[in-house]
């Protein structure tokens, strides 16, 4: 007869998540994710496999839960309805070397083929979202959603190298900005 989970797969998931991002990619152990949780290492191994696996289940849950956040989100269209989503996005970053211990998912979501897979979902739901909220411009929804995702990913590297006032106040003018440059052309 099988034994009886204490701890839900969800429950261990949502912990290892937890784990992951603190510690990042390369430097969370399966020690560290029991202990966050309170079950054995070996039971990690047994439900999940290894930690490679255990992490992309991880993430796939975590895409999941973003995925509800996206259809949550409250309608509307125009630059500040677009901003709003990216805002929601950004990260509250008091500690600037922990935000750029995150570039690290980035190199992860690159060379493993199973995590770039779950990121290109990822964007894929974010760019229509942004896409369905995108005012009126002179180039197709759907490519200004591309481009000002890229500008909020090039404000949070840059706030990131400058440190200076708030992430979300900086991620603001930035987008502000574009949009108003958009509007222009």
């Amino acid at each position: 007869m099988a034994r009886r989970k204490t701890v839900s797969d969800d429950a261990v998931l949502d912990a290892a998540l937890a784990v992951m991002f603190r510690r990042g990619p390369a430097d969370f152990t399966l020690a560290d994710v029991s202990a966050q949780i309170g079950i054995a290492p070996p039971t990690l191994i047994q439900r999940f496999g290894d930690k490679r696996r255990l992490m992309v289940a991880a993430v796939a849950r975590d895409n999941e839960s973003f995925f509800r956040m996206l259809e949550a989100l409250p309608p509307g269209r125009g630059a500040d309805a677009v901003i709003g989503v990216f805002l929601l996005l950004t990260p509250d970053a008091e500690d600037a070397d922990r935000f750029a211990d995150q570039l690290l998912w980035l190199h992860q979501d690159m060379r493993d083929a199973d995590l770039n897979a779950l990121a290109l979902r990822r964007f894929q739901r974010l760019h229509a979202a942004v896409a369905d909220r995108m005012p009126d411009l002179a180039l197709p929804a759907e490519r200004a959603a591309l481009l000002v995702d890229a500008q909020w990913q090039g404000a949070l590297i840059q706030w990131g190298m400058h440190r200076q006032g708030r992430l979300a106040d900086y991620v603001t003018q930035c987008l502000t900005s574009w949009f108003a440059l958009a509007r222009a052309a």
